[in-house]
C-alpha cells in the first residue's frame, strides 16, 4: 500500500497540469469529476489509480492528519498546548463547548469526507465499463473498496453532524449541488448496505504492494461498529463472530507494535491510514503523504523531536486521564509522556506541558528530514483490540456478562475484555453487568486513546448522552449540554451557499 499510494498523487498531479491534452487533463481532477467515458478508455493502471484516489482524502488534515485526532481533545483527554497567536483556537472552542457555526474545526470536519464520497460514487457507478480491461476479480475488489470507503466517510459524517446530504451519484461542476440533508436513519441504512457489499466483495487479505487496502475484515469490523453505535447488539455479536471465524486477526504481543512504522499493517490491524515520508509535495499540500502527528504532538522540549519544523507541543494530556491508568498498565508508557520518561536520549520534563503530560503514542523517530510534517507512521482506524472490546460490550449488554469477562490466559486466549487487559499487563476482572459496563467503557478509553476520536464517539453514544454529560461535568466542563453538544454545527458558510442544509443542528 505504501507503494501504490504514490500512484494516487501521480494521477492527481497529472490532471492539474495546464495545457495537457484533454485525455490527460480529465483523468481524475482533484475535485473528483471525470469525463463520462473515462472507464471505457482508461488502462488497468489508470483504473487502479482512480480507486486509489478514494483513499487519499483520509490522509488530509481535514480528516486523520489533524481533525479526527483533535476530537480526543474535544472528548476531554487533554487540551491544546500551544495557543500562541490563537493557534488551535477552533479546537479550544470545541473542547470547551463554546463553538458557534463559524468554527473552523467543525467546518473542516464537515468538508473532509465529500471528495472521498464523490470519488467512491464515481467508481461504483461507472467501473462496470472497465470490466473487460481489469477482469472480474479486480472489478469485484474495486467495487468492494469503493463501498467500504464511502461507508467510512459517511459514518464519520453522520456521527458528527446527524443528518447529512446522502449523495450516491457522482456529480459534475454543472450539476445542481443545492442538496438537502437526509435523515440520518437513511444514511445509516446506506452505510450498512455498503459494508455488507464490501464484506462480500473484498478479499480476506492481500500481499505485496496491496497490503493496507480495505479487506473483508475491514468491512466486517466497521459494520460491527455501526451496529454497536445503533445499539443492535445481536447484529454486533454475529458480525464480530463472522470476523473471528476468518482466523486472520490477533492482538500483537506488544502494544507498542501498533504504533511502530516498521510493523504497520500487522495482525492486529483491520484498517489504517497509510502514510509515507519523502513525497515531493510541500508541507500542508493536500497531496502530501507524510503524517503530521510527530511534529504536532512532539513536546516543547529543548531538543528537536518533531522534524524540520521542530516541536509543536499541541496535545497536553490532562492529569485526570494519566492518573486513570491502573498500576502496572504497560500502555501508559506507550501512550503518554510522564515525568522521567526517556525518549531519544531526552528525559521528559513535565514543565514542558501545562498539564505535566504529552501524547507519546504517535511519536516516530524515523520521520523525514527533508520535508517538514513528514512522518511515515500510519494512523490506525480499526484495530482488533477495538473489535474485542466491542464484542465484550455487546455480550454484556445482552446479559452474557460471564462470556464478556471470561478469564484470559494471554492476549490471544480467553474472554474478550480480559485478553485486552492481559496484553496490557493487567489482571483478569469480573463482576455483574453494571460493573462490567463501566469496566469495558473505561478499557476502551485507555486502549484506544488519541486514535482518531474513538473516545468522543463512545461518549456521545452511551446512555443517550448522559454518560458524556456526567463525565464532562465531573472534569469541570459544566456547560456541556445533551440537547446541543452531541452534534457539531453545520458550517454557516456552507449554509449561506446552500440554504437547503437548514435546519441547523439544535442550539447553534
Amino acid at each position: 500500500m505504501k507503494t501504490y499510494i504514490k500512484n494516487i498523487t501521480l494521477i492527481l498531479f497529472l490532471t492539474s497540469l495546464v495545457g495537457c491534452e484533454d485525455y490527460l487533463s480529465n483523468k481524475y481532477p482533484t475535485d473528483g469529476i471525470v469525463t463520462d467515458n473515462f472507464f471505457k478508455v482508461a488502462s488497468a493502471q489508470e483504473i487502479e489509480n482512480t480507486v486509489n484516489a478514494i483513499y487519499q482524502p483520509m490522509q488530509r488534515s481535514y480528516m486523520y492528519n489533524l481533525r479526527m485526532w483533535t476530537l480526543d481533545i474535544v472528548a476531554g483527554e487533554g487540551r491544546v498546548g500551544n495557543e500562541a497567536g490563537g493557534n488551535g483556537i477552533e479546537t479550544v472552542q470545541l473542547s470547551n463547548f463554546i463553538a458557534n457555526a463559524d468554527n473552523n474545526g467543525a467546518k473542516e470536519l464537515w468538508r473532509g469526507p465529500w471528495a472521498g464520497i464523490n470519488r467512491a460514487n464515481n467508481v461504483i457507478n461507472n467501473i462496470e465499463d472497465a470490466a473487460v480491461t481489469i477482469g472480474s476479480e479486480k472489478l469485484t475488489q474495486y467495487i468492494g473498496e469503493a463501498h467500504f470507503l464511502r461507508a467510512l466517510y459517511y459514518f464519520n459524517a453522520v456521527r458528527l453532524f446527524g443528518d447529512v446530504p446522502l449523495i450516491l451519484e457522482s456529480f459534475k461542476a454543472t450539476d445542481n449541488l443545492q442538496v438537502p440533508r437526509t435523515d440520518k436513519e437513511l444514511v445509516y441504512e446506506t452505510i450498512i448496505e455498503d459494508l455488507k457489499t464490501a464484506a462480500e466483495s473484498l478479499p480476506l487479505k492481500y500481499s505485496g504492494k496491496d497490503i493496507g487496502r480495505a479487506t473483508s475484515g475491514s468491512a466486517l469490523g466497521l459494520l460491527a461498529k455501526v451496529y454497536l453505535t445503533l445499539e443492535d447488539y445481536e447484529a454486533t455479536i454475529s458480525t464480530i463472530e463472522q470476523l473471528m471465524a476468518t482466523g486472520i486477526y490477533s492482538l500483537n504481543e506488544d502494544y507498542k507494535d501498533n504504533f511502530n512504522d516498521l510493523k504497520e499493517n500487522g495482525p492486529e490491524s483491520l484498517f489504517e491510514v497509510q502514510y509515507e515520508k519523502g513525497s515531493p509535495y510541500p508541507a500542508f499540500d493536500v497531496l502530501g503523504q507524510g503524517a503530521w502527528h510527530n511534529e504536532y504532538m512532539a513536546p516543547l522540549a529543548p531538543v528537536n523531536l518533531g522534524g524540520p519544523w521542530g516541536n509543536f507541543g499541541w496535545f497536553h494530556v490532562y492529569a485526570e486521564f494519566a492518573e486513570n491508568f491502573e498500576a502496572g498498565d504497560k500502555r501508559k508508557f506507550v501512550s503518554i509522556f510522564s515525568e522521567g520518561d526517556e525518549y531519544e536520549e531526552w528525559i521528559y520534563d513535565p514543565d514542558v506541558s501545562t498539564t505535566g503530560y504529552n501524547v507519546k503514542k504517535f511519536m516516530c523517530p524515523n520521520y523525514g528530514t527533508t520535508n517538514p510534517m513528514d512522518s511515515p507512521l500510519n494512523f490506525p482506524i480499526l484495530r482488533y483490540s477495538d473489535v474485542l472490546l466491542m464484542y465484550a460490550e455487546a455480550l454484556n449488554e445482552r446479559g452474557r456478562t460471564t462470556e464478556a469477562c471470561a478469564p484470559a490466559y494471554g492476549p490471544n486466549e480467553g474472554g474478550p475484555l480480559n485478553r485486552v487487559r492481559a496484553r496490557a499487563g493487567l489482571e483478569n476482572i469480573s463482576g455483574d453487568q453494571v460493573e462490567m459496563r463501566e469496566a469495558i467503557r473505561n478499557e476502551r478509553r485507555m486502549e484506544l486513546a488519541f486514535e482518531g476520536g474513538h473516545r468522543w464517539f463512545d461518549l456521545i453514544r452511551w446512555d443517550n448522552g448522559e454518560y458524556a454529560r456526567d463525565f464532562f461535568h465531573r472534569i469541570g466542563k459544566t456547560n456541556f449540554s445533551i440537547s446541543k453538544h452531541l452534534l457539531l454545527p453545520v458550517p454557516i458558510d456552507d449554509i449561506d451557499s446552500n440554504p437547503n442544509l437548514l435546519p441547523q443542528n439544535p442550539g447553534y
